[in-house]
């Protein structure tokens, strides 16, 4: 099954990954239903959890009771570890579970297995939830154990299969990227990317978007503040978002940029004081700043870097 898994995260999509597995799951493991969704603990947020054979309803009670569930704290400290509610010592020290009580009387759930498994770079947890109905049917130990074993499996399976879904040649690609979904939440982030973000926001530790850039890649629009510039595109239900690289001219203000843009096509100092309603010095302080910056020191060497960017940049765009 483990050969299985693997394969499928090269040759089966992105959104039908995790309902194959749950095929294979369910030849090794029986359940009657199951929950697969990544989750950030501090603060809690919950992202749009997949469901399986169970009612839309059971997302809402999730939100709402796992950040004070016993069960749920359970999962999380021990990341990596499958927690089986039907074993006499787990149900014992969990009694008081809101998880295996409200919602298992609620849903009719008479046995839980769990594993919740920290995401690489990216600071939120990856979980699987299955569950029984019939209270003469407990998962057993080697249900525990099977699933334990699978998990980092499926884990990076489905890594593979996101990269599949993003990447043509499906190899791991260096830059600065990550993949996220419409609900901000990063799947997958390279180190350069979370430290681009955290260059720009202090403290932002990867689990989900910043609002402000999630609004511009909902619309599929880059999103550009000061220097950092994040070219996003649509891929199915993924996001991809990439940090473009910083060229020479992007080290320069706005004003600074359109001065030396000017001057390199063949502007003089009063042409372009009178276009940007500015005084000749003015002109020439902005350009001495921009030599500076760019390490040029005449016009030609300015006008290199100004249309070698721009031969780029139509290369880009075809």
């Amino acid at each position: 099954m483990i050969l299985d898994v693997h394969r499928a995260g090269s040759e089966v999509g992105y959104d039908k990954f995790q309902r194959l597995m749950l095929d294979e799951i369910q030849a090794l493991i029986s359940f009657d239903s199951a929950c697969w969704g990544n989750v950030v603990t501090d603060p809690f947020a919950l992202d749009n959890p997949r469901l399986f054979n169970c009612d839309e309803s059971i997302s809402t009670a999730f939100r709402q009771l796992w950040p004070q569930d016993c069960f749920f704290a359970a999962l999380a400290a021990e990341p990596g570890l499958t927690i089986n509610l039907s074993d006499q010592e787990t149900r014992a020290r969990l009694a008081s579970s809101d998880i295996c009580g409200e919602l298992g009387k609620h849903y009719g759930i008479a046995s839980v297995l769990g594993t919740l498994r920290a995401k690489p770079v990216s600071a939120h947890y990856e979980f699987l939830v299955l569950w029984r109905n019939d209270p003469m049917n407990p998962f057993s130990e080697a249900d525990r154990q099977g699933m334990q074993l699978l998990m980092p499996h499926l884990m990076q399976a489905q890594w593979l299969a996101c990269q599949c879904a993003i990447f043509k040649d499906a190899r791991r690609r260096s830059g600065n990227w990550c993949v996220a979904d419409a609900w901000g939440f990063v799947h997958h982030a390279t180190p350069g990317f979370v430290n681009a973000l955290n260059g720009h926001w202090p403290g932002w530790r990867g689990s989900q978007l910043p609002t402000t850039m999630l609004e511009y890649a909902r619309m599929g629009q880059p999103f550009q503040s000061g220097p950092l510039t994040i070219d996003v595109a649509a891929k199915g239900e993924l996001l991809h978002l990439e940090v473009r690289a910083i060229g020479a001219l992007d080290r320069l203000s706005p004003r600074e940029r359109e001065i030396a843009q000017r001057y390199a096509r063949g502007e003089t100092h009063s042409a372009i004081a009178l276009a940007l309603a500015i005084s000749p010095a003015t002109v020439r302080n902005h350009l001495a700043h921009c030599f500076h910056k760019l390490g040029v020191s005449n016009k030609a060497e300015l006008a290199l870097i100004h249309f070698h960017k721009g031969a780029q940049g139509s290369r880009r765009q075809m």
